[in-house]
């Protein structure tokens, strides 16, 4: 009975393995479009000279001359450290933002919760762009609100836009305020699935909010926490929305990230097949980053 049972099983599997198939054909021809096939041609574009003014004439191969070029370019190095800086400062702040509100919200002694939470991702849900022109406006020197309260309480204006480590800062204000509200949303759902004894518990034992926080939340969302840490880490690598719409990542392009150098490197320098070649180190970079993060966080793994 078991082994017609297993045959049955089988027979049913390799019966619905062409409709499997047709059903994700979609989803492969897509990826194969829009994933893939850029890949590959950009690795073939890196190594060619192809630049503004050859595109369609004949474009010469040679090989890695762009990657030698890149390995010789000062600013190259420059945009990576620039861009791990970035990451550095601002990931931290944006886990510590989605915590605070996540745990503000998940607290009985907050009234107005359901009004709260909506308007807490207010940030999720109005456009990038409408966000980014809104901050701008903020920090602009002459009539930005930041400056008039800075001038309404006798301190001097602030060069918030045009000044290279001024800028750096708010575009950290701005990720904080673009990705807090994902952050929140993943660690409130979390903090909700924890059962309310082990608080009445630690109050029991004379345990304070930080005490709970610290010893119960904390350790309980971990890896919903270390989830949000890599993919909010990656956002921060490939982050190009922000300085181009800020200040075109100025002034100059002292604040060139890594996808705003390349993006200027093709579309305003011309040189596609350089800055093909200085995509796809930032790819690798982005990869290895991947990799190290979840072998660290060990979320791959089951516990």
């Amino acid at each position: 009975m078991r082994v017609g049972f297993k045959m049955r099983g089988r027979k049913s599997v390799w019966n619905n393995a062409p409709l499997a198939l047709w059903l994700i054909l979609p989803g492969l021809l897509l990826f194969l479009c829009f994933n893939l096939y850029p890949i590959v041609h950009s690795l073939y574009v890196s190594a060619t000279d192809m630049n503004f003014y050859n595109i369609g004439e004949h474009i010469n191969f040679i090989g890695l001359s762009n990657y030698q070029k890149l390995l010789g370019d000062p600013h190259i190095y420059r945009a990576i450290i620039l861009t791990l800086i970035f990451v550095a400062t601002s990931v931290p702040l944006k886990i510590l933002a989605g915590l605070l509100f996540a745990f503000i919200l998940n607290s009985e002694q907050v009234l107005g919760k359901p009004i709260l939470r909506s308007l807490s991702i207010l940030p999720w849900v109005v456009p990038l762009i409408f966000s980014c022109f809104l901050w701008r406006g903020m920090f602009t020197f002459d009539f930005g609100a930041v400056n008039q309260i800075f001038k309404s309480i006798g301190l001097p204006a602030v060069n918030w836009l045009y000044d290279a480590r001024n800028a750096f800062i708010v575009y950290i204000i701005v990720e904080v305020w673009l990705a807090y509200p994902f952050i929140m949303t993943v660690l409130l759902g979390a903090m909700q699935s924890i059962p309310p004894d082990l608080y009445e518990s630690a109050s029991m034992d004379g345990a304070g909010t930080w005490r709970k926080l610290k010893s119960i939340t904390v350790p309980l969302i971990k890896r919903p926490l270390l989830f949000t840490a890599i993919l909010t880490s990656i956002s921060s690598i490939t982050m190009f929305m922000v300085p181009f719409l800020i200040n075109d990542a100025g002034p100059g392009r002292s604040n060139d990230f890594m996808m705003v150098y390349g993006y200027k490197e093709a579309f305003q320098g011309g040189r596609y097949g350089y800055a093909a070649a200085f995509m796809v180190i930032a790819m690798l970079i982005c990869s290895v980053f991947i990799i190290i993060s979840l072998k660290a966080s060990k979320l791959t793994k089951e516990e």
